[in-house]
């Protein structure tokens, strides 16, 4: 069959993407024609873009060479779509499977301009007074924002001083809201004695707190501070004027030659990883001689013709704070004075904020403190060609070989080792990281997600991970630990977020099921009146009461009780419990779990030997015998209720709270109908011997693997759902989604399923493609 002829429109390329804006939308035509085969029945599918971000209209048709065919497929990214590239893979396949076309549409999605921001007035007068500004903020959007005001200075420190009222603010969807801005300039000396005055310019930057993008919009605004009343001037002048004679004879007086002005000595650079952050910059070192006279020192960066100051370091109080050395091992960005006496200052590995690539040169000026407005020294390196590092890759993210095993449902981890699984992970280039957050979820539990935070402050390691990472040169974790501690089934996900030229971009990585295994279900002591309980205990003469004392350990939270009363009790602990010397009967300790595993321990209780019938053997005890589990669940019987053929211990006054659990597995022999004659056990079913016996329930059932799998992908498909707010948080699908998760573990196909929790088999089906998307 020959391919048919198919354009698309319009025409994108990969290194022509089409830029659309989230919350619009572009429409795509595509026309179809030159069929071979007439009346051939095709179809049009697409992937590699989120399907709430396109629609593909009638992608069912069939094929007429005298028939041109038009298929229109909408694109129209959600307004929680990922900014950047993406692309729209698009196939004609035929009814038999065969591929008759396939083509990409390239599309780059940008940030919606849904926040609009006016500052009234946009420019005001002051004498000593303050700068009164209005913003009004308008949401376009149809989420609910919560903003946050940033003012600040243009440049910043510029000393302006600021007060937003309110700081925050909550926007509806289509709602304005008021801010009342207050403007104050700071420093006194700048305000002019002569002239119209000087002129301070502001913006206002908003910042939202879910982390949703926002457009790039500036609120700019001005200040004028008028100049002082002339007869401040005239007095401060006069001020002026009698100083400066005082000030020319002391310095005549004191200063009789002309100190040494500063030198530059030597000026050095290099490309190194700064330590703590992973990031490459261009660095420098330089010696400076006569210090005690430097001022300043202003490093230059020269490009392409054009020149901006890099750092400026102020030393009129010494070394600045910011090239202080704060412990011995720090061996780059500091100054220190390698002769006091002669004032030479050595700085090592000062860096300069260098981020673009390109081809650079440093010029280094030296300022006297004589006030001079020219440098007094000035070198500059040589050319410098600089790349800087890529962004972060999230290379390995992994649990250690040491807390983990290997099974058919995944990593299981080890139950041997104390604390919570623990994680490991490398990412390269991490000196844009911002956050890293960990995500751990319980597969049977997903609205029981954790988060882990972990904030990067100016590129450098919280200081919850100084003891478990490095950064040469990639971020290396190890044995990281985590909120999985409980037994259960759990994935993790990790997620690092970064900056590159002001875009916010997050990358992430899933891996998982992981199973935390529980400490195997067992009786850790089981004591009566302080002594090891032995197979068979008895009473001595006049003895009506014993002490128990039990301690049950391990197994996913178990249920203990003592049977036959008073039932359930803690896992640990003691209590006296009043027999009846002139009966035989029992005493058992029972553990079961919430997995079925049960465990017990059975004292067989002997009165007065003498007075039992000799005709009846010798009472079975659990080190002889291990009960039959019957099919249905059977009531407890009072303590007071003794069977003929095994009198039991009475507790008087007490009745039991029958456990349907707990009845479930008890023993048939003990609850066994009063009015059923006394049987002698006959000797081919007699009990193995055993001191502990775990007993599993009758009616497990029988797993399938691929509904178990089918599970895992349902859940890994709800968290994606619920991260995308395509499904509310404990609401009624959530919750039907629930009881589906638990009957494919039960071994229920997924038709069946979702007809018993009544989830429309179609967005079950949904779910699972989701996780299987995400795997």
């Amino acid at each position: 069959m020959n391919s048919p002829t198919v354009t698309i429109a319009p025409i994108t390329a990969i290194d022509q993407p089409y830029a659309l804006k989230l919350g619009t939308k572009l429409l795509i035509t595509i026309t179809i024609e030159s069929f071979a085969d007439h009346g051939r029945d095709y179809q049009l599918k697409g992937s590699q873009l989120p399907p709430d971000c396109y629609t593909l209209g009638a992608p069912a048709m069939s094929g007429d060479q005298d028939h041109h065919d038009q298929i229109e497929v909408l694109i129209h990214p959600t307004e929680v779509a990922a900014i950047g590239e993406h692309q729209l893979k698009l196939q004609l396949e035929s009814s038999e499977g065969e591929i008759l076309w396939e083509d990409h549409v390239y599309l780059k999605f940008l940030v919606a301009d849904d926040i609009d921001i006016m500052l009234t007035p946009d420019l005001t007068f002051i004498k000593d007074g303050v700068g009164l500004y209005q913003l009004l903020i308008t949401n376009t959007s149809r989420f609910e924002r919560v903003l946050t005001m940033q003012p600040k200075g243009l440049p910043a420190r510029n000393g302006l001083a600021f007060k937003a009222e309110p700081a925050q603010i909550q926007l509806g969807s289509d709602q304005t809201g008021k801010v009342e801005l207050v403007v104050q300039p700071q420093r006194w000396w700048l305000r002019p004695w002569f002239g119209k005055g000087r002129k301070f310019q502001f913006q206002v930057d908003l910042q939202d707190t879910n982390g949703i993008p926002l457009p790039q919009l500036l609120a700019q605004g001005a200040l004028v501070w008028q100049p002082y009343p002339r007869s401040h001037a005239l007095k401060l002048l006069g001020l002026l004027l009698v100083a400066l004679g005082i000030s020319s004879i002391v310095l005549w007086q004191v200063f009789l030659r002309k100190p040494a002005e500063p030198a530059i000595a030597a000026l050095r650079s290099s490309q190194t990883v700064v330590p703590h952050t992973g990031q490459k910059d261009i660095q420098l070192s330089w010696t400076v001689k006569n210090s005690q006279q430097l001022s300043k020192l202003v490093v230059l960066r020269e490009s392409q013709g054009k020149s901006e100051v890099a750092k400026t370091f102020w030393f009129d109080q010494g070394i600045p704070k910011e090239l202080q050395r704060t412990q011995l091992s720090q061996n780059s960005n500091f100054c220190q004075f390698e002769q006091p006496d002669t004032g030479v200052l050595e700085c090592t590995g000062i860096t300069t904020g260098t981020a673009n690539p390109g081809k650079y040169k440093f010029k280094l000026q030296a300022f006297s403190s004589s006030g001079s407005s020219e440098p007094v020294a000035a070198q500059t390196t040589r050319l410098i060609a600089f790349k800087p590092n890529a962004v972060p890759l999230i290379t390995r993210f992994y649990a250690p070989t040491s807390r983990a095993q290997t099974s058919t449902s995944g990593p299981i981890a080890s139950a041997s080792a104390p604390g919570p699984i623990k994680l490991n992970w490398e990412i390269a280039n991490p000196g844009q990281l911002t956050e890293l957050q960990i995500m751990t979820v319980d597969a049977n539990n997903a609205e029981a997600a954790l988060l882990q935070r972990y904030r990067f402050q100016n590129g450098k390691l919280p200081d919850t991970l100084e003891k478990y990472c490095s950064f040469k040169p990639s971020l290396t974790c190890q044995n990281i630990p985590t909120a999985a501690h409980k037994p259960g089934q759990y994935y993790f996900k990790i997620m690092a977020s970064y900056q590159e030229e002001q875009q916010p971009f997050t990358l992430s990585k899933t891996i998982g099921p992981m199973n935390v295994q529980a400490e195997k279900l067992r009786i850790a002591s089981f004591l009566i009146n302080g002594q090891k309980a032995p197979a068979q205990y008895a009473l001595k003469p006049g003895q009506d009461n014993v002490e128990l004392t039990w301690k049950v350990v391990g197994g996913n939270n178990p249920t203990v009780a003592i049977l036959p009363s008073p039932g359930k009790i803690p896992r640990s602990g003691s209590m006296k419990i009043k027999l009846n010397p002139q009966q035989q009967g029992a005493i058992t300790l029972q553990a079961t779990d919430l997995n079925g595993k049960q465990v017990l321990q059975t004292v067989a209780i002997a009165g007065n030997i003498a007075n039992v019938p000799a005709q009846r053997s010798a009472l079975p005890t659990i080190a002889q015998a291990k009960p039959k589990q019957p099919s249905t669940a059977q009531p407890i019987p009072p303590a007071s209720f003794v069977p003929e053929a095994l009198p039991l211990p009475s507790v008087p006054a007490f009745t039991p709270k029958r456990n349907p659990t707990v009845a479930r597995r008890t023993p048939s022999w003990i609850t066994r109908p009063r009015s059923a004659p006394a049987r002698k056990p006959a000797a081919t079913r007699q009990p193995k011997l055993s001191t502990n016996v775990a007993a599993k329930s009758s009616t497990r059932p029988r797993y399938s693997p691929s509904a178990l799998e089918e599970a895992r992908m349902v859940t890994r498909g709800l968290v994606v759902a619920r991260q995308n707010r395509k499904i509310v948080l404990n609401g009624s699908t959530w919750n039907k989604t629930q009881d589906v998760i638990k009957l494919l573990r039960r071994g229920y196909s997924r038709e069946a399923a979702a007809k018993r929790a009544g989830v429309p088999l179609w967005k079950l089906n949904v779910l699972v493609a989701l996780g299987q998307r995400t795997r």
